[in-house]
């Protein structure tokens, strides 16, 4: 299935950082671009079914954005919130719980369906690492993702069937 992971739009930093941080106009923008280009999508047959996105203000912020204009169901999954989240979390640990959320979203649909991630950017290692076959590790690098920028992930139940038998 596809899964398209989309970054929180570009965000009002609060200071301390925090998960109630807003997003800002240019954010509210690129968030309404996004929406389009997903519209157009389904438009062309790709078959959107939902967006998962984090709890997290900026993510809910920007999934609902998006949802203006492809009005799917909006599901929260806390299991994408960013490092840091969990007290006493590894980087091993978040990459571990964020490709357990994509079990669980690839388990629920059929491989022509896609889904839409609203998340943060420490959590496009895990999608990553499932394409390419790696296990989370403590040595696993952070990857910097640009604002609202969506990236599409052939992931299937397969993915996880390869790695279990490591």
């Amino acid at each position: 299935m596809k899964i398209i992971y989309v970054h929180h739009a570009h965000r009002k930093m609060g200071n301390p950082p925090s998960q109630d941080d807003d997003i800002t106009e240019l954010g509210k923008q690129d968030a309404k671009l996004v929406g389009e280009l997903f519209a157009l999508a389904k438009e062309k047959g790709t078959n959107i079914k939902a967006i998962y996105t984090s709890p997290f203000k900026r993510c809910l912020k920007t999934a609902n954005i998006i949802n203006e204009k492809i009005k799917v169901d909006i599901l929260e999954e806390k299991r994408f919130n960013e490092a840091g989240s969990v007290k006493g979390e590894t980087w091993r640990d978040v990459q571990t719980r964020t490709r357990e959320a994509l079990y669980d979203i690839v388990c629920r649909f059929d491989d022509k369906d896609a889904v839409v991630c609203v998340t943060s950017g420490v959590n496009v290692v895990a999608f990553m690492s499932l394409v390419f076959n790696l296990e989370p590790s403590e040595d696993a690098p952070f990857i910097g993702v640009s604002s609202c920028s969506p990236m599409i992930f052939n992931i299937t139940k397969e993915n996880f069937k390869e790695i279990k038998a490591k």
